[in-house]
């Protein structure tokens, strides 16, 4: 078996192109949607992300404005900062990178940041409305970038779940009025989380059990062995580690839909062990991989390439931004 790839460009495509329609229509309303990047000093991962997010937004149809703060400014300096864009009627987003290395995050961003503009869910308001699952949140983007792929593959997962519970979902939503669906493609869908974090494992395992999936979440404390068998009886597995290869084909069942949603850059080098080096640049050239072996291609049903869920990602950042715009009009 050889899996086959889950497009990510497609869905962001797909996200893109719904938010510039969106954000040409509020500016035939008049409203010209905006995100504010917050960057503090000119760190190199910073700068590649404002470049993407620059990128994504001018895709979207969104302004963007970037407020580059010095590296040394204080925590007073910063929150008043934060606090003048909150007052700031024409930006609709805030965008505040992080981490911050000598500024308390969760005094001034967490505590200060307005949620109606918190489109990357750093503030307590919005971890909140996705607990109740309450549409006026503004969810965490890359989790939420895991579920546009879930629900743009939705025909694909369903039928490598299918066929790994020998083509029957072994469930009934019973007559209680709890918003269950069953024809939602979570509803009844075992997924394996291998993150526990804020912004991927914890918000995600909330949207899942909010539409119904058996979730099970893991992370680097995990017993192994337990680990291994948590992640093979799942219909997908979402892998989210900073370590390259330690998701193995032992922990996948045959078929089943694995997402890597991990972003692990490493130095390249030649078969010999010496660096490749970028003509262009005169430095060492960057790749990025993601936590799975290679041999997890040949026993699952569906993968998705790395890098590829960045690109949705980004796209739901612009997806936050328009939805911030809206609620705030």
């Amino acid at each position: 078996m050889s899996a086959k790839l889950l497009d990510c460009r497609t869905v962001a495509e797909k996200i893109i192109r719904e938010c510039r329609e969106e954000a040409d229509t509020l500016r035939r309303e008049g409203i010209v949607p905006k995100l504010g990047i917050v960057r503090v000093g000119a760190k190199g991962p910073d700068l590649a992300y404002e470049k993407g997010a620059l990128r994504t937004m001018e895709a979207a149809g969104v302004e963007t404005e970037v407020f580059a703060l010095p590296a040394d400014i204080t925590q007073e300096e910063y929150i008043a900062k934060i606090r003048e864009i909150n007052a700031d009627t024409s930006v609709h987003g805030i965008l505040a990178f992080r981490p911050l290395d000598h500024i308390d995050e969760n005094e001034a961003i967490s505590k200060v940041l307005s949620p109606e503009k918190d489109v990357d869910c750093c503030t307590p308001a919005n971890v909140g409305k996705l607990v109740v699952n309450d549409p006026t949140g503004l969810y965490p983007c890359t989790a939420n970038a895991i579920m546009e792929v879930i629900d743009y593959y939705a025909d694909e997962i369903r039928e490598a779940a299918l066929a790994g519970h020998g083509d029957e979902m072994d469930y009934v939503p019973e007559d209680a009025d709890d918003g269950a669906d069953e024809t939602d493609v979570c509803t009844g869908l075992d997924v394996c989380v291998i993150n526990n974090s804020n912004v991927i494992g914890k918000p995600l395992s909330m949207m899942l059990t909010n539409r119904f999936a058996t979730v099970t979440v893991v992370h680097h404390l995990s017993k192994k062995e337990e680990m291994v068998a948590l992640a093979r009886r799942a219909d997908v597995v979402v892998a989210a580690t900073p370590f390259k290869n330690t998701v193995t084909s032992e922990m996948i069942k045959p078929g089943a839909v694995v997402i890597d949603a991990s972003i692990i850059r490493e130095k390249m080098v030649d078969e010999s062990g010496e660096p490749v080096i970028n003509e262009m640049t005169g430095r060492q050239k960057i790749r990025t991989v993601g936590c799975c072996t290679a041999d997890v291609a040949g026993v699952a049903g569906y993968i998705t390439p790395v890098p590829g869920l960045g690109a949705v990602t980004s796209a739901r950042l612009a997806g936050n931004l328009i939805k911030a715009c809206r609620l705030q009009i």
